[in-house]
C-alpha cells in the first residue's frame, strides 16, 4: 500500500494544469544545470547479505547521455518479473564535450557513486537514433537453419546497406498470413558502427563494461512490454518533442512498427516566439535565451517570468499564439506519419498518443494536438506505477520525469526482449553454441562422475567383503594348531620311500611282459620274429663287475630281436626300416639299432633276415 508520501505524477500534473492545486510540483525547487540531484527510492530486497549480492547482477542501470545532462535510472526485478525503480540521478555537465577527459571523469564518478560496484549491475546506454533504420519485412516460412539468411537477404534487398559500416540485427515478431500464405513478421534494423564504437569507447576508457546499447524507441518499447504504462486496446504512439528535433514512434501490440524523425523541435518553437515577439515589440528585441524563458514559463513546473524578464506582461494565451506556426508544422508531420502508418502497414488504428518533451508539457499543447489529430493525448509517465519516496519533502517534477523516461526504459532492458546493438543475433548464436557445448561437457562430466561414484561404491562394498573374508581367515589361522613335529615328518618321509620302492619293484617285475606286449603290437604281419631276448641291467651288472658299487648309467634293460621280413624283394629293406622306426618312436623303447641283415631263402622265397636291439625305456 502506498504511503502518504507517495505521489502520482499524472494526478499532480492535472491538478496543477486545472488550477486545483497551488503547490505540488510547482512548489518543488528545480535544480540548476550545474548541479546534480539524486533521489533515493524504496529498495526492495536490500536486506540480503552482501555476499549474495556480489554473486549476481541484481540491478539494471540505464544511462542517457543527453544534451547537458547525464540521466541515470536503476531498477531491479520484482517477484512477478516487472521492473521496480530503485534509484535515479540527474547530473549536469554543461559546456563539456562527451569525448573529453572531463566528461569521462564525470561519467565514471557518477556511475560509481550511483551503482556502488558497477560489476553488480547490467549497464545499458543510449546511442543516437538519427542514423538507425528500422523497418518491417515479411519472410516466408523456411527451415530454422535457413531463416537467418532469408531475413538478411530480404532486408538487404528492400533497404541496401554496407555491412562494413552498419551492424544488422532482427527480431521475430510472430507469424502472419499474407495473401493466404503463412509468413514471419520480422523487425530488422541497422545502426552505424562508427556511432556504436564511439559510445563503447567512452565506457571502455573509464573501465566499465556495457551490457547493451540501444536507442530510445526500443527503450520506450521496453516500458510497454513490461506493462509500465496502462494497457490500450489498439496501437499507441509516443511523441517526443526534443530540443532540435522531435520523434514519433508507433507501437502495435507492444512492438515497434514505425519510427520517424520530425525536424520541428523546441528550437523551432523558440524561433517562432522570437519572430512574433520582435514583430510585436520592435523596441525590445529578444534572443534565444529570452525566448526559452518565455516558452518554458508555459509549463506548470518550470520557473515563471519575473518582472525584469521580457514577456512578463504577456498572458499564457498570447505566448501560446506565438508558438502556433511551429506547432502547426509539428502537428502536420504527426498527422502525415499516422496517415502513412494506417495506409501502409495495415495495423490497428492508433488510439492514444503519449507525449513527452524536454521542456515539460502545458495544457494548451495537449488540447491543440488533441483537436488536430482527433486522438486521445496523455502524458508519458511510466513512474505512475512506481512508488517514489519524496526527498526533503520535494517531489520529482514532471519535467524531470519526462526527461528520465529514456533512462528508465533502458533500465527495463534485457537481452531477451530488447534489441541490443552489441549483442546481435550472431552473438546470440555464439552464446547458444557455447551454452550447448557447456551443457554437453557438464553432462559428460556428470555421467563420468556418476560412473566413478558407482565404481567407488562397488569397490567399497567389495573391499568390505574382502576385509570380512580376511578377518575370518585370520581367525581360522589363529585357531588352527597342526600336530607337526620332526619325528612325524621323518616317519612320513620313510613311508613315502617305501611306497616308491614298492612301485619300482612292481615296474621291474612287469617290464618284460610290457616289452613283449609292445613288440607284439608293433610287429606287422609280414615280419616274423624268430627269437626275442631281454637282458636286464641288474643281471648285466652282476656278470661284468660284482665288486663295483657304481655302474655306468648308460647301461639299461635291452631287448634283442631276431626275425624274417617277407614280401616284395625290392621292399624288404624299406619294411625293415619302417619297423625300426616304429620301435624307436614307441614310448616303451629307445635307441633301436640294426645289428645285421641278409637275404636268405625260406620256403622257396627270398626273405630278409635281421637282428636288432633296443633299450627298454626312454
Amino acid at each position: 500500500m502506498a504511503t502518504t508520501d507517495d505521489i502520482t505524477s499524472t494526478e499532480k500534473l492535472l491538478d496543477v494544469i486545472r488550477g486545483n492545486s497551488t503547490d505540488g510540483f510547482a512548489a518543488a525547487e528545480k535544480p540548476s544545470d550545474s548541479s546534480s540531484k539524486k533521489s533515493e527510492l524504496p529498495k526492495k530486497g536490500m536486506s540480503l547479505p552482501k555476499i549474495f549480492l556480489t554473486e549476481k547482477k541484481i540491478y539494471t542501470v540505464g544511462v542517457d547521455l543527453g544534451h547537458g545532462f547525464l540521466r541515470l535510472c536503476k531498477t531491479t526485478r520484482a517477484h512477478d518479473g516487472k521492473p521496480v525503480l530503485v534509484d535515479y540521478k540527474i547530473v549536469g555537465y554543461s559546456k563539456v564535450a562527451k569525448d573529453s577527459p572531463q566528461f569521462k571523469e564525470i561519467l565514471k564518478s557518477s556511475l560509481i557513486s550511483f551503482c556502488g560496484n558497477p560489476a553488480n549491475c547490467h549497464i545499458w546506454v543510449l546511442m543516437s537514433a538519427a542514423d538507425v533504420n528500422v523497418q518491417h519485412i515479411k519472410v516466408p516460412r523456411v527451415a530454422k537453419k535457413q531463416l537467418e539468411n532469408a531475413i538478411y537477404w530480404t532486408a538487404k534487398k528492400e533497404n541496401p546497406f554496407n555491412e562494413n559500416d552498419y551492424i544488422f540485427d532482427f527480431e521475430l515478431q510472430g507469424e502472419i498470413i499474407d495473401q493466404g500464405i503463412p509468413k514471419y513478421s520480422v523487425m530488422v534494423y541497422t545502426a552505424p558502427k562508427a556511432e556504436l564504437e564511439s559510445v563503447k569507447k567512452i565506457f571502455s576508457d573509464i573501465g566499465i563494461a556495457l551490457t547493451g546499447v540501444t536507442v530510445t524507441p526500443f527503450a520506450i518499447q521496453n516500458i510497454l512490454r513490461k506493462k509500465g504504462m496502462p494497457f490500450e486496446d489498439g496501437a499507441v504512439a509516443s511523441l517526443f518533442i526534443g530540443n532540435d528535433f522531435s520523434r514519433i514512434d508507433v507501437y502495435n501490440k507492444e512492438h515497434l512498427v514505425m519510427t520517424r524523425g520530425i525536424k520541428t523541435g523546441i528550437t523551432s518553437i523558440m524561433e517562432s516566439i522570437t519572430e512574433s515577439y520582435n514583430e510585436g515589440y520592435p523596441d525590445v528585441r529578444i534572443g534565444k535565451e529570452e525566448a526559452r524563458k518565455i516558452l518554458f514559463s508555459l509549463a506548470p513546473d518550470s520557473p515563471q517570468l519575473t518582472p525584469k524578464d521580457p514577456g512578463f506582461d504577456l498572458s499564457k494565451e498570447e505566448i501560446y499564439e506565438m508558438t502556433m506556426p511551429a506547432l502547426e508544422r509539428l502537428v502536420r508531420q504527426v498527422e502525415r506519419t499516422l496517415e502513412h502508418y494506417s495506409s501502409s502497414f495495415g495495423f490497428e488504428k492508433v488510439v492514444k498518443i503519449y507525449i513527452s518533451s524536454a521542456m515539460g508539457v502545458y495544457e494548451q499543447l495537449i488540447q491543440y494536438i488533441n483537436e488536430q489529430v482527433g486522438i486521445k493525448i496523455d502524458i508519458f509517465d511510466p513512474f505512475i506505477q512506481q512508488t517514489i519516496r519524496q526527498v526533503d519533502a520535494k517531489a520529482i517534477s514532471i519535467q524531470e520525469k519526462m526527461s528520465l523516461v529514456p533512462a528508465f526504459g533502458l533500465s527495463c532492458s534485457d537481452n531477451f526482449e530488447t534489441p541490443n546493438f552489441i549483442f546481435t543475433y550472431q552473438e546470440k548464436n555464439k552464446e547458444t553454441t557455447i551454452g550447448r557445448l557447456n551443457k554437453g561437457i557438464f553432462a559428460v562430466f556428470a555421467v563420468a562422475l556418476i560412473i566413478s561414484l558407482t565404481i567407488l561404491v562397488f569397490q567399497g562394498l567389495d573391499a568390505g567383503l574382502q576385509n570380512n573374508k580376511l578377518t575370518k581367515l585370520q581367525k581360522d589361522m589363529t585357531s588352527y594348531n597342526p600336530l607337526l613335529s620332526k619325528d612325524l615328518i621323518e616317519k612320513m618321509s620313510g613311508e613315502l620311500a617305501i611306497k616308491q620302492q614298492l612301485t619300482r619293484k612292481y615296474a621291474e617285475r612287469y617290464t618284460n611282459l610290457a616289452a613283449i606286449g609292445e613288440v607284439s603290437n608293433l610287429t606287422p604281419a609280414n615280419i616274423r620274429l624268430l627269437n626275442l631276448k631281454i637282458t636286464l641291467a641288474r643281471t648285466a651288472k652282476d656278470k661284468t663287475d660284482k665288486t663295483t658299487e657304481k655302474t655306468d648309467k648308460s647301461i639299461g634293460d635291452v631287448i634283442a630281436l631276431e626275425g624274417l621280413v617277407s614280401g616284395d624283394r625290392n621292399m624288404l629293406d624299406s619294411y625293415l626300416a619302417q619297423y625300426i622306426m616304429k620301435l624307436d618312436s614307441s614310448p616303451m623303447f629307445s635307441l633301436a639299432k640294426l645289428e645285421k641283415s641278409n637275404i636268405i631263402n625260406f620256403k622257396k622265397n627270398e626273405v630278409l633276415q635281421f637282428t636288432l636291439n633296443a633299450r627298454i625305456g626312454k
